[in-house]
């Protein structure tokens, strides 16, 4: 067990992690499962409505899948296979990012097996030998609220967590002269999970017990095969518990490799958040050697370094993101009013900077900055102008996939304004919504994502009509239906909320927690 900050001289980056050990301590077992199943069974916010919420769903006594010993002695352990859940939005023109819903008993047992040996999880998370400091520990925790957890999902504050780990290298590069960034290729669905047994435990243990199922490694590695149809290759994408066992394989990789460099003098520090490496140190050797036994060590786990994404660049160079510069000049912030003009005018600053550097959160950034922290949205439009917004929101949408919520967002705060003006503004843009519906249900199997938003949307604002018969995905087949068309196997399970009348239902802008911390 670490011991706080003790240490007078830890990084700044050290002392973040300690401190994540030191006040996840402080949190009791029983609150760690109640989170892991009540908030952290679904993914994070922006990939499902609000309708898909944990309703029911505690911590049994008992394990749905024991494990067991037959007549001869012989140890059977056999969760029945099924099939992961799973919706996708375009990353890019040619890839998609999905992610996926467990079977809610084996995730029951999953949760299970890691708090009865919780202690075991985190001293392997933050051993005293790793030198490679995560910043993606996904329970949420806080120096403000001891011992309590709050409700968010780490991985909605990507962007606030990338930036408190590169403001903490800037802090720190003085002492250094190069950065080295890499990442994971292509990480989760890589994931072989007889190497989550390997990280807690060893190869030469975990695989003397592989069958014996005693060691916390192989239950784990048993239970995601059968969350995957029997799959050993892949990790569910989306449940804060296979984020959980993603920081165990990256902790047991980080470990191994902070004690090779430690051995052979290599001086550097080293952040990870997620799947994505950070590294200060001396020398160009020191940058070569270094992704060379990161390498090596990703190698033994069955994973690869990003080659493409492998930079070496001499301080200061690389230490800032350049697309938050450009952003602060059109930063749409402290504007307490945003007119027309200077929306328009910074959309098209945000589509440059976007262009010009792919990928990152500027279109994020800037819808979240049409709100003021309260939910009010800033624009102050004339009736003309709704629908111009209105159309450029929806433009928008095709460059990240992702911010289709957060446009809902804005949609759903004009709705509610301009309610009083039902023919004048309502009625046109919610029967431009239906049209857009209308036209994905053509390519129903290609659109489960937009529509699964759309779809929710519209049904808070008004009845829906003109469901095709067939070709629905399960989630979307409970928008239709208003309840729960998945795993039903459990009746003390409810993983549905059902849609309310019109005023009755969360508001997206709550839900998303577009300005809401930790």
């Amino acid at each position: 067990m670490t011991n706080g900050n003790k240490k007078t001289n830890l990084s700044l980056a050290e002392k973040h992690f300690r401190e994540t050990d030191t006040l996840t301590r402080k949190v009791d077992k029983p609150s760690i499962a109640k989170w892991l199943l009540e908030e952290g069974y679904f993914a994070e916010q922006y990939v499902l409505p609000p309708c898909f919420k944990v309703k029911e769903f505690s911590q049994s006594e008992e394990l749905f899948f024991p494990i067991q010993k037959d007549k001869d002695g012989k140890v059977q352990f056999s969760p029945p296979t099924s099939e992961l859940l799973s919706i996708s939005f375009p990353k890019t023109a040619l890839t998609e990012r999905t992610f996926s819903i467990i079977d809610p008993k084996i995730y029951h047992d999953i949760v299970f097996h890691l708090i009865k040996e919780w202690d075991l999880i985190l001293n392997h998370l933050f051993d005293e030998e790793i030198k490679i400091f995560s910043y993606s520990f996904p329970i949420p925790i806080s120096s403000s609220n001891e011992g309590k957890l709050g409700k968010l999902r780490a991985g909605r504050m990507i962007y606030e967590f990338i930036e408190m780990a590169e403001n903490d290298l800037v802090a720190e590069a003085h002492g250094f002269n190069f950065l080295v960034k890499t990442d994971i290729k292509n990480f989760y669905p890589s994931v072989y999970t007889h190497s989550i047994a390997w990280a807690l435990h060893g190869k030469e243990k975990a695989r003397k017990d592989r069958f014996s199922f005693n060691l916390l490694g192989n239950k784990l590695d048993k239970l995601f095969q059968c969350a995957n149809d029997g799959c050993t290759n892949g990790l569910p994408i989306g449940s804060a518990a296979s984020d959980l066992i993603s920081e165990i394989i990256l902790a047991g990789i980080d470990k191994k490799t902070s004690k090779i460099l430690k051995k052979e003098k290599v001086n550097f520090l080293g952040v990870r958040f997620k799947d994505d490496y950070y590294f200060l140190c001396e020398s160009k050797a020191d940058t070569e050697r270094i992704i060379k036994v990161l390498q090596t060590q990703m190698q033994a786990y069955n994973l690869n370094l990003n080659e493409e994404k492998t930079k070496v660049r001499e301080l200061p160079e690389g230490l800032f993101r350049l697309w938050t510069l450009e952003y602060q000049k059109h930063s749409l912030l402290y504007k307490k009013k945003i007119s027309y003009k200077k929306f328009e005018s910074t959309f098209l600053a945000v589509l440059r900077i976007d262009k010009e550097f792919p990928g990152t959160g500027v279109i994020d950034k800037f819808l979240r900055e049409l709100f003021t922290k309260r939910g009010k949205l800033k624009l102050n439009l004339k009736k003309k102008e709704i629908f111009k917004v209105f159309s450029l929101l929806l433009l928008l949408k095709e460059r990240r996939s992702k911010v289709f919520p957060q446009i809902l967002a804005v949609f759903e705060t004009i709705f509610d304004k301009y309610e009083n003006k039902q023919e004048e503004i309502f009625e046109p843009l919610y029967f431009a919504l239906l049209k857009l519906v209308e036209s994905k249900f053509k390519r129903i199997s290609e659109n489960q994502y937009d529509l699964m938003w759309l779809c929710y949307f519209l049904r808070t604002q008004a009845d829906l009509k003109g469901w095709p018969k067939s070709g629905y995905c399960k989630l979307l087949k409970s928008i239709k239906h208003n309840n729960q068309s998945f795993f039903n196997s459990d009746e003390k399970i409810k993983l549905y909320n059902p849609i309310k009348k019109k005023g009755a239902n969360e508001k997206l802008f709550n839900h998303l927690a577009i300005f809401n911390k930790m």
